[in-house]
């Protein structure tokens, strides 16, 4: 119960109820005489109501024009829909139309006090009436006979069912009479019980509760089992005029009509004195014990999300009308994480002018989405998007996750082939002449293909998806569950037609949301097996009942072996010194990680996506409106510490330690330049790379392409004179190494 106090003074108390036996004899004289009188009058009003009964027929007393009465009754009102994470214990959202809340619950569900208060106050002879009350029926028909008109009710609580679910509330003879006739079919039809969770699941109690569980929620958060004496007193009363009894606007008058229903709970015997008395001085007093409508939604982007999902599924009005209990994948530990994640990174990176973030991690073993950021909150620019789905942004670099796995799988290309890093010149057939340039502007002569990568060379990529070929590169994307957007004018779509990508592609050139980024490196991190996202993992009904079920084994879209290589690449620090340096957030202390950045050549978006066997996670950062960051700002120093912190924290929660991949049956490893090196079957190191089409012209070969400078040194191969500026060998041979 509550904490007792002593009542406002705004709310004088009233006296106990307790009258002295001799005026109570007189006053029981005078009812019953009163009493009598009404009988007698409500015999007159019976019989008149069964001659016009058999004059005008079952039809004109309402009998037979609601043939679907008994159903229409029973049938459930519209209710929210619960939105709940994985657990089914945090609500993360309830959804429903504006200025309507309402929650279907069995009379059980409705506590100990609530149902014995609403008929003491609202019909005390309920359960002993035939679903009307003759005596009441007498009092209010003389008042209103003598009135010309309907000016006093005597429904009962089946009448006022009657009137809130079949016939309405005009005020008309005709009207009552089919109210009374229904409500005894009701009565007929329907057990007391029955009838009684019936109206309280759908009386309203003002501030857009309808219905018992919604009142007890909205004004007391909690559910109306966990009510006590003095709650459900107070709600008891709203009914009666939840305008006029409002307590937040009219706390005398709702707390003056609980201590009525507290006095009727008395005389029917369902309390004693001293109970009510402790209830009326009970504080429950807006706004520390009593409380108004409030919008419950934890996680705004992912609910967003899975309301999609429901109304494909289901339909658009289930999703705030059809009362659905939806537990989610999410994981509201990580959730909290992730996005203290994005939002830690954006304070610490004010004066880059990046105002937003997006974050999805998802389990690779079940598709299942753990976390969704859709913004760093609603208060930023564009915090009303949900950028974890759309509309997409360049992914930059981060996309040559998918360039590099379709060479490797094609066998054209191993880990160590080597690349020029040299001017390019590109001009497709019928397109328009482009040279690509590295983030650096400058070239690092021969590379191998894992050095590439890591180091996100632009130039070696665009070679490397052109002797790929773009195609292939898209069709890749796609298998991972990633494909690439076009935008036309506005309308993007990611069906075009393989060939009407260009070799920008490889660089971030074509749209990607965080969701699907992530499903790509899902994929890769579940060794080449696809599940699709899932955010739903159940939807049941009112009653209970499972509507649906997740349920995916997933698809194997690439070889174990390829995705074993290129997650290799993508885990080797090594691999990024040249351009990154070593440590950096792309690491986890105490995780092997795959890990890759990418940034758009205005800074419009910084990326970072990777994965461990458990937990693969895409970050962008940048600003909805399109606008850039400061320059130089790259996605190492904005997406990469969001990323670095959330794997950190959410491996750790998981309890996860350092888990890697066995290595597939189909691949071999050799030691090339002292190093481990891994092969797809029918490929070695001496696995030469494909030449260039026609239309790609690749410089950097002879002095002219050889700058100076510390570990910078030239060397003849195979009739050609390469040049190289990594610290270590290149992997290339015939290279010298940089020297001393």
């Amino acid at each position: 119960m509550s904490e007792q106090r002593t009542p406002s003074p705004l709310v004088p108390p009233r006296p106990p109820i307790r009258r002295r036996a001799s005026v109570f004899h007189a006053a029981q004289r005078a009812t019953w005489m009163r009493r009598r009188a009404i009988r007698i009058a409500a015999v007159v009003v019976l019989v008149a109501g069964v001659l016009g009964t058999m004059a005008g027929g079952l039809v004109a007393a309402g009998f037979g024009s609601l043939p679907n009465a008994d159903a229409r009754i029973a049938a459930p009102l519209p209710s929210d829909t619960l939105v709940y994470d994985r657990t089914g214990q945090v609500l993360l959202a309830d959804l429903h139309p504006p200025g309507y809340q309402h929650y279907q619950v069995s009379l059980a569900a409705m506590g100990r006090y609530l149902p014995v208060a609403t008929v003491a106050v609202e019909d005390a002879n309920f359960w002993n009436e035939p679903g009307v009350d003759p005596l009441s029926i007498g009092r209010a028909a003389w008042t209103d006979v003598r009135a010309g008109a309907i000016v006093q009710g005597g429904s009962t609580i089946t009448q006022q069912l009657v009137k809130r679910r079949l016939v309405g509330g005009d005020a008309s003879f005709s009207r009552k009479f089919r109210e009374a006739a229904l409500a005894m079919r009701i009565s007929a039809t329907y057990s007391k019980p029955q009838i009684l969770a019936m109206y309280l699941n759908a009386i309203a109690y003002g501030n857009s509760a309808y219905g018992a569980a919604a009142a007890a929620r909205i004004y007391f958060h909690r559910d109306p089992v966990q009510l006590d004496l003095a709650q459900a007193a107070l709600l008891a009363g709203l009914p009666q005029n939840p305008t006029l009894l409002n307590p937040l606007t009219h706390w005398e008058a709702a707390k003056q009509r609980q201590h009525d229903v507290l006095a009727a709970m008395v005389r029917n015997h369902d309390i004693r004195q001293e109970e009510a008395d402790l209830a009326v001085v009970e504080d429950l007093s807006p706004p520390n014990h009593l409380f108004g409508p409030t919008t419950v939604d934890l996680a705004p982007g992912f609910v967003s999300y899975v309301a999609g999902q429901v109304a494909e599924r289901f339909d658009r009005n289930a999703v705030q009308s059809g009362g659905l209990r939806v537990v989610t994948s999410l994981d509201w530990n990580l959730q909290q994480l992730a996005l203290r994640s994005v939002t830690d990174t954006l304070q610490a990176n004010r004066g880059r002018d990046v105002t937003d973030g997006a974050l999805v991690s998802m389990d690779p073993r079940t598709g299942q989405v753990l976390a969704m950021v859709g913004s760093a909150g609603p208060d930023v620019p564009g915090g009303q998007f949900n950028m974890a789905v759309g509309p997409p942004r360049n992914p930059g670099s981060s996309f040559k996750v998918f360039t590099y796995a379709a060479a490797i799988d094609s066998r054209r290309y191993t880990m160590v082939s080597p690349i020029v890093d040299a001017p390019l010149t590109v001009q497709p057939p019928g397109g328009q002449r482009w040279t690509p340039k590295n983030y650096d502007l400058g070239y690092h002569g021969v590379c191998q293909l894992q050095v590439c990568l890591g180091n996100s060379l632009n130039v070696p990529a665009v070679e490397v998806e052109l002797g790929t070929g773009t195609q292939d590169v898209v069709t890749m994307a796609r298998r991972l569950g990633a494909p690439p957007y076009q935008d036309h004018n506005g309308r993007f779509t990611n069906d075009d037609p393989a060939s009407s990508f260009g070799p920008s592609l490889t660089l971030g050139g074509y749209g990607e949301t965080p969701l699907q980024m992530a499903t790509g490196m899902s994929a890769l991190a579940a060794r080449g097996v696809l599940h699709t996202p899932q955010a739903v993992l159940s939807v049941s009904g009112q009653d209970g009942q499972r509507l649906f079920a997740a349920g995916d084994t997933g698809q194997q879209v690439l070889g174990a072996g390829t995705a074993y290589i290129v997650s290799q690449m993508l885990s080797d620090d090594a691999n990024r010194a040249m351009i990154f340096g070593r440590g950096t957030p792309l690491t986890l202390s105490d995780h092997t990680v795959a890990a890759k950045t990418g940034t758009t050549d205005n800074f419009a978006d910084g990326w970072t996506v990777g994965y461990t066997p458990s937990l693969a996670t895409a970050v962008w950062m940048g600003n909805t409106d399109h606008h850039s960051m400061a320059q130089g700002t790259d996605g190492i120093y904005v997406a990469a510490p969001a990323w670095h912190q959330f794997m950190t924290g959410a491996l750790d929660q998981l309890h996860k330690g350092d888990e890697w991949y066995d290595m597939p049956s189909d691949v071999q490893m050799r030691l090339v330049n002292g190093r481990r090196a891994y092969f797809l079957t029918g490929t070695s190191p001496s696995t030469q790379p494909p030449a260039l089409p026609s239309w790609a012209h690749l410089g950097g070969r002879g002095s002219e392409a050889g700058p100076a400078g510390p570990g910078c040194r030239s060397w003849t191969y195979n009739g050609g004179t390469y040049w190289a500026c990594t610290p270590g060998d290149s992997g290339m041979p015939g290279d010298p190494g940089p020297g001393d």
